[in-house]
């Protein structure tokens, strides 16, 4: 069985829904499919936590694909408020659902090995030969992020594909140093500074399970993160899976298109969470 975690509010349904149809396309193997969610909506009214609709929703998808499949949906509201509100990076450009990933060592019940992955992730390739890496001497492992290789560090890691080794993370207690390092500094990028900071043992991964760019030969998982353009001007670009025309008219790509057509099947049957 395949360990998977996501993290996120309501707003991130329509990413699971596409990284799931993409990822049982591939793997066949069965997924343990672990869904962090808070209810924020105290701080903004947008932040709704995922629910049990969605899940049940989630859970046909991969045991379509395994019967042995299941979806585990855990609110950590309450751990998460204990730690974080008056941390110095609540209020970012980004929300504050990209710390949940950082909660996993207060979670017993999720298991010693886990395959993080941002939502909006699409997958060309079996996830397994990913998730069976031995990382048993390191914490993460996770492929270099293509432009805080250049501005940062070479070194620099993405965090949005992780392969995360709970036991040694748990044990060099390095994710609550990360959020210590979170709530106490301000900083352009907090969670995935604060993991390459705080992670003594990281191993490198080949681009390939975490292509920023454009899809190659070799690629298992495409992250659609938002990317830069210098010419003719310098501007930011944001585009996601379920942007489904500027992914298509912007990007001028249709090689994930059944899965787009999977996607909108479900969005138009009664099953859809709105």
């Amino acid at each position: 069985m395949i360990n998977l975690l996501f993290c996120g509010n309501d707003k991130v349904y329509d990413g699971l829904l596409i990284s799931l149809l993409s990822i049982t396309k591939h793997t066949k193997n069965a997924l343990n499919v672990n869904v962090l969610t808070v209810d924020l909506q105290d701080i903004d009214e947008k932040y709704k936590p995922l629910n049990e609709e969605h899940k049940s929703v989630l859970e046909k998808i991969v045991k379509d694909a395994n019967a042995d499949s299941k979806v585990n949906l855990i609110d950590i509201s309450d751990i998460f408020r204990d730690e974080m509100m008056e941390g110095k990076n609540m209020k970012t450009h980004y929300t504050p659902y990209i710390f949940l990933r950082l909660f996993v060592d207060r979670i017993p019940e999720l298991p010693d090995k886990l395959l993080y992955m941002d939502v909006d992730i699409v997958c060309y390739k079996d996830i397994a030969e990913l998730y069976n890496k031995n990382i048993d001497e390191y914490e993460i492992a996770a492929a270099s992020d293509y432009f805080g290789k250049w501005f940062i560090d070479y070194k620099y890691l993405n965090s949005g594909v992780l392969l995360m080794n709970l036991k040694k993370l748990r044990a060099n207690d390095s994710l609550r140093k990360c959020r210590e390092m979170c709530i106490s500094k301000k900083m352009l990028l907090p969670d995935q500074t604060a993991l390459n900071k705080c992670c003594a043992f990281k191993m490198q991964l080949p681009r390939k399970y975490n292509e920023q760019k454009e899809r190659k030969d070799d690629t298992v998982i495409r992250h659609f993160s938002m990317t830069m353009k210098f010419v003719p001007y310098f501007k930011t670009i944001n585009i996601k899976p379920w942007h489904v025309d500027q992914i298509h008219d912007v990007y001028g790509i249709h090689d994930f298109d059944d899965i787009i057509e999977k996607y909108e099947e479900l969005k138009r049957k009664e099953i859809y969470v709105k």
